[in-house]
Formats: structure tokens, sequence, C-alpha cells
């Protein structure tokens, strides 16, 4: 689903019209909904598996790098912001696999939970904004929606978003590295 959502994001954008920012939206919230309530379901009714700890995360790295790069494709985002993010998740996907070989418990912690949170929210936010416009509202308020794509707000909150993300893998490689120690020691 997260490929077709990039796919159709970067057509819209290349070919104005090609389908309406409310549909992109609703599909994005739809492959949301139903990556949160497959985990709440699987937790409820003891479903949890290996295999899905190790997917989950993975699909929603997938859906934010794809959505990311798609912006980047739409340049509303440069590369450099993006970069990192990706970087840190190849990073910590490396760390959790070499923590399974040594046989050290690697579990997602809260702060990278929080991460993929607010990655999620500020896609939701980016794909709600012309979904909004789109709308019949407020010249006021669509001036104000305007200057929030087009100002530096989505570039400030996305370099936010960038440290935050790289800072969360610093912190999986001090808890590795601690967890290491031990196992040494």
């Amino acid at each position: 689903m997260s490929a077709v959502l990039y796919l159709l994001y970067v057509r819209t954008f290349q070919q104005s019209g090609f389908l309406s920012p409310i549909i992109l939206f609703i599909i994005y919230v739809v492959i949301a909904l139903t990556d949160l309530a497959d985990g709440i379901i699987a937790r409820k009714y003891n479903m949890v598996t290996e295999l899905g700890k190790e997917l989950d995360p993975m699909a929603d790295k997938v859906l934010v790098f794809l959505m990311l790069f798609a912006f980047y494709r739409i340049s509303l985002l440069p590369l450099w912001v993006i970069i990192p993010i990706f970087g840190r998740d190849i990073y910590v996907n490396y760390l959790r696999k070499r923590s399974k070989t040594l046989e050290i418990t690697f579990k997602t912690s809260n702060i990278a939970k929080a991460k993929t949170a607010i990655q999620m929210t500020f896609i939701g936010a980016v794909l709600a904004i012309p979904a909004i416009m789109d709308l019949k509202i407020p010249d006021r308020f669509y001036n104000f929606l305007a200057d929030l794509v087009s100002g530096p707000t989505i570039m400030i909150t996305m370099i936010i978003i960038m440290v935050f993300t790289v800072y969360t893998g610093v912190d999986y490689y001090v808890k590795f590295r601690k967890e290491i120690s031990q196992l040494n020691s």
C-alpha cells in the first residue's frame, strides 16, 4: 500500500488533477490506521510473532521513507534532510540483527516509538494541508495553509524531526554498547 500511495502522490503532483489530495490523505490515514490496528489486535489476542516484530517496524520505515522521498520528488524537502533518517533506520536495523546474533535483548524504545509517531503525524499533516485547501474554506484560512506549505515551517519542522530521529539512533547505539559491555564483563 505504501508504494501505491507514493506513486499516486508523485503522479498527482506531476499531472495536476490526477487525484484529489483528499483521496491521497484518506489512503494515508487508512494505511496508518490499519498498521496501528494490526499491532493492537496482535497484542490484545496474544498473536505477537517474531516475524511480526520484524515486519511491523519495517512497514513503518517503508511508509515514512517513501513519503519523505515523495516530498523530495515534488521539491518540498531537500534530499539532505531525508538521508540521515534513512541512514539511521539502516543502522538501527543492523544493531537489531547484531543483537539477535549476540543474543542481546533489543526492544523498540519508547523514544523510538515517539519518533515514529512524530514522523507519521508530520506526513499526515503535509498530506492533510492540500486536502483541506481543496475544500471550501475561508480565504484567510486558505492563505494560512498556503503559507505553511510554501514557507519555512515544513522545512524547520522536518529538520527538528531529522535531528530527533538521529538522536534515537544514537540512543540505540549507546544502549547496544552498554549491553555489549555487560556481556563482556
